[in-house]
């Protein structure tokens, strides 16, 4: 056993130290790692001695060091190293600090409390609590934070689940006496109601910060003028006295702060309880009222008991809130707990002075609205806000915006984060938003009941042209789509809801538009742009070649520009959104005339794939169609075509609906083949040039084919042949040359076996690979042989014939008779 004062502990083999006084313990390790440390271990435990279990046992790996303090005036230190592996060891930083916790007296003289080892870093897995008391009975105790490093969570919404700071009124830590709570760098104020305060801080085994600094001070009772921060966390702020009575003749100034760092600054009031003098809403007696900013327009009055007083919530609509609390000179009620919190609410902007009336009527005739300054130029920084109200209930209001020219910061017309537009579903802008708009946008909706609210906001920027809107009373549904007529002369436009602004949520559109008898319909899909725009599983457009949208079964569009001819003189377009993501939606050009597909096109193959699709591809392909298209390759390449998708009219023989491979310039080469219905063939040309063509009939269509093409290398080419006959002349010629060489090998050997050797050496012989022939380019062709070895025949001995023996090199010359 030692007694230790600040020092530092370095390991040794098993070592045992018991710390007295109030210790708090910094340690950074590395130790043999294993399964609930049952080898080598490093134990801490709160007291004299182990017989309690340790507060923390480390073994493995630590880089980061982690702190901790004791409850008492001791801690045991077990170190313990078993017989086999070993590692660094450890490090112990050990301090005496100010015991966690205590009770506290407050005076008129501001005094200070720090967390441990403030201004440094505070410890893990504290628990503090320190109970704070004024002086005087009679007195309250105010509390600020002065300077604050307290770790925090990522989320926003629960920024102090690691390390906090809570205070809570009187002697106890109840739910019910609970202020509020602090972390990060946030500086609160509390006051207590009576003479004492509750401070609690407890923090993680994780990461440690710099602490806090407090400043408390005992307060009068009529001392209750106050400022107060209101963070992430809700705040909690009682009147003098409470739960018991506050006293007469009080005027209590208390200004609350939205410091939460949000959007939008707006702060929200709950009346958790109340219970003053008098009786709502005749607060003549005792009552709180509530003004925004600083004793800005009233937002309202509490007084009476919470039961029958409205507790709200109510909202500063701005960044500041101010509550007045005054008392008379007769009897006295228990007082209030009212929480102030954040809000995400939006804030109502105060009426510009020349937006006109702010309430209209709507009927049956069409009446109109104009932004202020219409059709010259709108001015900057203006909130206008207007309720159009129907003559019933059972009335919907209908608006349609004629003219629009708004500032916007993207062609996509979606953000509008500038100046804008806005219209919600309801007499007030808490309701929800039916459309929002800016730049050259001209939606039209309708509410779904009696009233509707406009919004009309500018910046401090870029002024432009304004709107002007009809509006009128109906009791018919509104739904986008209708009947259009579209003639041979004039071109008709035809565009999804609200373009070029991004189109609403949740529409199911259906238009059908007739031309003249005896003529078709052209319509071009120009400037488009929605929802998943390769899938069309979320928004996309349908054409159907008919009345209705059960005439046939039309492809989905959703890319950015197709042509479309019908087969008659009526087509149906649908258009649908789901509850998602907007964009800016379609504009189709339609034209009535005598509109064929017949035509022959030219391509050129590459490398890379390219595709042909067939007429009005993804929608149907028209009747009578008759298209052809050249594709050409380079020298020495062939076409290759892959239907990747074919829906085509199917029939016997293929005589109705088909598409037809030649191989050549045109249809007068020879047929490669004809198919139709959902045939996926792959075709080749035997030279540079491949033909197709797609003819239909008068008679029933489908979605049409989609087509790849390519080069592909001609083996036919004279490149090709010379690199052929070069590979496999060069192939023979390679193994000629090594059968030549193997025999004269074999023969080498027979004869020399027949020769007198020294000894049993067995030569070996390796033949090598012959080099790889260069193909131009196609995959290698290898002309190799393995590597082969050969052994000489067994030895033969001159010494049985009597014969002499040669010295030589590479054998023990000295072990060889001498030459004569």
């Amino acid at each position: 056993m030692l007694q230790v004062q600040k020092r530092v502990l370095r390991m040794g083999d098993t070592h045992i130290d018991t710390i007295s006084s109030n210790w708090h313990s910094h340690c950074k390790f590395s130790l043999e790692s294993s399964l609930n440390c049952q080898f080598d271990s490093l134990s801490f435990y709160d007291g004299p001695n182990r017989s309690k279990v340790p507060m923390f046992k480390f073994c493995g790996e630590e880089s980061t060091p982690s702190s901790f303090l004791s409850s008492r005036d001791s801690m045991y230190i077990e170190f313990i190293s078993d017989s086999s592996k070993n590692a660094a060891g450890f490090r112990i930083n050990v301090m005496d600090v100010e015991q966690c916790g205590g009770t506290l007296t407050a005076t008129s003289q501001p005094q200070h409390l720090t967390s441990p080892g403030y201004p440094y870093t505070y410890f893990n897995n504290l628990n503090c609590t320190w109970i704070i008391t004024a002086e005087n009975e009679t007195d309250t105790v105010g509390l600020r934070v002065l300077d604050s490093d307290i770790e925090k969570a990522p989320s926003a919404s629960n920024a102090c689940r690691y390390d906090v700071l809570r205070v809570y009124n009187g002697y106890t830590a109840e739910a019910d006496q609970y202020l509020g709570q602090s972390c990060s760098n946030q500086m609160p104020r509390y006051q207590s109601s009576k003479n004492s305060l509750v401070v609690q801080f407890t923090t993680d085994m994780s990461t440690t910060k710099q602490g806090f600094r407090l400043q408390y001070t005992a307060r009068k009772v009529g001392d209750c003028n106050n400022t107060y921060p209101v963070y992430s966390s809700p705040q909690v702020i009682v009147s003098p006295g409470y739960p018991d009575s506050y006293e007469r003749n009080l005027e209590c100034f208390i200004i609350l702060a939205d410091l939460s760092q949000s959007t939008p600054g707006n702060l929200k009031l709950d009346i958790v309880d109340s219970d003053l003098d008098g009786a709502y809403p005749n607060c003549e007696n005792d009552s709180v009222t509530l003004y925004q900013g600083q004793r800005g327009s009233r937002i309202g009055e509490i007084c009476g008991d919470s039961s029958t007083t409205p507790v709200g919530p109510y909202y500063s609509n701005g960044l500041v809130m101010t509550m007045v609390f005054k008392t008379n000179g007769d009897t006295s009620s228990r007082g209030f707990r009212i929480r102030a919190s954040h809000s995400i609410r939006k804030v109502v902007p105060p009426q510009s002075g020349n937006c006109g009336s702010r309430f209209l009527n709507a009927t049956t005739n069409r009446q109109f609205l104009q932004s202020p300054g219409y059709p010259v130029r709108y001015q900057n920084n203006e909130d206008c806000r207007w309720t159009i109200t129907a003559s019933s209930p059972n009335m919907m209001v209908r608006i349609e915006v004629i003219d629009s020219d708004i500032e916007s910061n993207d062609r996509s017309y979606v953000t509008c984060r500038y100046d804008h537009a806005t219209a919600y579903d309801g007499p007030s802008i808490f309701n929800d938003t039916l459309s929002s708009w800016c730049g050259p946008s001209r939606p039209t909706f309708q509410s779904t009941g009696s009233a509707v609210t406009f919004h009309f906001h500018t910046d401090t920027a870029t002024a432009k042209r304004g709107f002007k809107l009809a509006y009128f009373e109906t009791n018919e549904p509104y739904h986008c789509g209708g009947t259009l007529n579209v003639t041979t002369t004039d071109i008709t436009t035809l565009t999804s809801p609200n373009y070029p602004g991004p189109y609403p949520n949740r529409q199911e559109c259906i238009w059908t538009i007739h031309a003249p008898a005896n003529t078709n319909i052209e319509a071009k899909v120009r400037n488009a742009l929605f929802e998943s725009p390769s899938q069309c599983t979320y928004d996309f457009l349908e054409i159907h070649d008919g009345v209705s949208t059960s005439t046939s079964n039309a492809g989905k569009f959703c890319g950015d520009d197709t042509d479309y001819i019908s087969s008659g003189h009526i087509i149906t377009v649908r258009f649908h959104s789901d509850s998602s993501t907007r964009r800016k939606g379609f504009q189709m050009q339609l034209k009535a005339g005598h509109f064929s597909v017949s035509v022959t096109e030219e391509f050129s193959a590459s490398y890379s794939s390219e595709y042909i699709y067939s007429p009005n591809y993804p929608f149907n392909y028209p009747s009578n169609a008759d298209v052809g298209w050249k594709i050409t390759a380079d020298e020495y390449y062939i076409i290759k075509v892959n239907v990747m998708e074919s829906r085509i009219e199917n029939s016997f023989g293929c005589v109705s609906d088909y598409v037809e491979a030649f191989d050549g310039p045109n249809s007068n080469a020879p047929s490669l083949g004809r198919w139709c219905g959902k045939s996926e063939p792959i075709k080749r040309s035997s030279g540079q040039v491949m033909f197709l063509k797609f003819k239909s009939d008068s008679s029933g269509v489908d979605r049409g084919f989609k087509i790849e093409y390519t080069n592909e290398y001609s083996y036919h080419s004279p490149d090709f042949e010379s690199d052929v006959g070069a590979i496999v002349g060069g192939t023979l010629g390679g193994v000629f040359l090594v059968l030549l060489i193997i025999s004269v090998i074999g023969i080498y050997i027979y004869k020399h076996g027949q020769r007198t050797t020294a000894t049993n050496i067995p030569v070996q012989y390796t033949v090598g690979q012959v080099p790889v022939i260069n193909n131009f380019g196609q995959a290698h062709v290898t002309n190799a042989m393995p590597a082969t070895t050969f052994t000489g025949p067994p030895a033969y001995t001159l010494a049985a014939q009597g014969a002499a023996m040669p010295s030589s090199g590479y054998v023990n010359a000295e072990a060889l008779p001498n030459k004569y």
